[in-house]
């Protein structure tokens, strides 16, 4: 092999290790996000390129943010990420391309907002106006403080502290911003127990780092500041057109619907079909991987169904069928009537009227309800946003108050969750009891146009595949 044939070799490795590594960064960034928008940032995602990713990030920054802080008559928006907490679980990290840092977003007039990494590594610099080391305002992090009191004798201080948001002062007041959002909560609740990030969210500052911001601001800009709750709830619950484009190619790439043309009456079991259960001819759930699959079964995976013909039948029994032809109904339901402009709230309100007047049963539990009427099938919704460790805007009664209460913007995407529930007389009648049932989850990307509700990628399953 000759050295010119070695050398382009070398520097192919290079390119396709250093590719491989971005992606991971962007991965470690996205640690907590949910179902088809981690797989956005899969590293065997071959869409989800560095230079895809650093467009999504730039154009939520150039069409985005000047809308959202304009809207909440923000001037300055801060946001602290702490380096000692590395970035915990802070849903900004991926949205700014850091784990740790101070980011300073300034409306200066203009299409426009001037963004300045005042502290902090990016793996985008490209999307920002000022990135730390190209001002003297840019603060230090703590391995130069000792270079730089070496370089400036006679400086007092009282910690180490003090050199926290060093020149952030002379920075504001440049721009002298009205009102100055920073990311604390002020109104917004979070239960105990809860699966949101609210307070990764919108109070990422530490009580040290606030107390330091204030007093690095002086009592004039420290008075302009605000809760930024809001602003970043709005700000995350935007899309732009390559997010979406993204989102559904990713969706697209998940694990493929299963199927089961492999699977033997009376011989296979359902340890070799693998996470799947079985309702049987009866009603009675079976769970036992030594179970051997008989005629008359129906094999339930969170990635499809299938019913086991008995022998002479050339389809699925009736109440199976009704059970499908309801799941069609609710889906036509949800993509009618779930559109921009309203808020999650009055959404699902509506479509709780719109259930019950098709003749089903609303609840928010999501199990069968046996005081409920046995003759129509249950529907539970919890149809939350999807993506980026917030849940807001959801389209459900669960969760605080505040989940819902926020509308839904052109390009919402979110996750289709809703579960299905209907009684099977024949089953209760057989087993003398009153609670056998059939039941389905479904848990699949969406995403809300002008149009309305449009499916972003394939379900994993709207159908049952029959085994003869």
């Amino acid at each position: 092999m000759n050295k010119v044939r070695i050398f382009l070799i070398i520097v192919c490795l290079i390119f396709l290790v250093q590719g491989l590594n971005a992606q991971r960064q962007y991965r470690d960034l996205m640690w907590g996000i949910s179902d088809a928008y981690y797989g956005m940032f899969d590293e065997n995602n071959p869409y989800a390129t560095v230079e895809m990713l650093n467009h999504i990030r730039q154009e939520r920054f150039y069409l985005i943010l000047p809308r959202v802080m304009r809207e909440h008559k923000i001037d300055m928006w801060i946001h602290v990420i702490r380096p000692w907490a590395w970035g915990g679980t802070d849903p900004l990290r991926y949205e700014f391309g850091s784990k740790s840092g101070v980011f300073i977003f300034t409306d200066r007039g203009g299409d426009r907002i001037e963004r300045v990494v005042f502290e902090g590594q990016v793996v985008d610099p490209g999307a920002y106006d000022l990135v730390r080391g190209e001002s003297k305002f840019i603060n230090l992090e703590n391995y130069e403080i000792m270079d730089y009191l070496a370089e400036n004798p006679g400086i007092t201080y009282e910690s180490e502290l003090d050199f926290r948001f060093l020149g952030l002062k002379e920075f504001v007041a440049e721009r002298d911003p009205k009102r100055i959002a920073v990311n604390y909560v002020e109104s917004l609740s979070l239960p105990e127990g809860s699966e949101t990030f609210t307070l990764a969210l919108t109070d990422g500052i530490s009580y040290t780092d606030y107390i330091q911001l204030k007093k690095a601001l002086g009592k004039k800009y420290a008075k302009r500041m605000v809760s930024a709750e809001h602003l970043i709830l709005d700000y995350l619950s935007r899309r732009v057109a390559s997010e979406v484009v993204l989102y559904g190619i990713s969706g697209n790439l998940r694990e493929r619907p299963r199927k089961f043309d492999k699977v033997i009456p009376g011989v296979t079991t359902l340890g070799e079909i693998g996470d799947a259960y079985v309702i049987n001819k009866d009603g009675r759930r079976i769970t036992s991987e030594d179970y051997v699959i008989q005629r008359g079964d129906l094999i339930i995976s969170w990635r499809g169904w299938a019913y086991v013909l008995r022998k002479g039948e050339k389809d699925i029994p009736s109440y199976i069928k009704k059970f499908w032809e309801d799941i069609e109904r609710i889906w036509q339901i949800l993509l009618q009537n779930i559109k921009v402009g309203r808020t999650g709230r009055e959404t699902v309100d509506l479509l709780i009227r719109k259930l019950e007047k098709a003749g089903f049963s609303h609840h928010d539990r999501q199990l069968y309800d046996r005081c409920h009427n046995p003759q129509k099938t249950q529907v539970a919704l919890d149809m939350h946003a999807e993506g980026k460790g917030v849940l807001a805007p959801r389209i459900s009664h669960l969760g605080p108050k505040w989940h819902s209460n926020l509308k839904l913007r052109l390009f919402h995407t979110f996750a289709v969750e809703f579960f299905v529930y209907m009684a099977v007389p024949e089953w209760n009648k057989a087993n003398n009891f009153n609670g056998q049932h059939l039941q389905v989850m479904f848990h699949d990307g969406a995403v809300v146009t002008g149009r309305g509700m449009e499916i972003a990628y394939p379900p994993r399953y709207r159908k049952i595949q029959i085994i003869q």
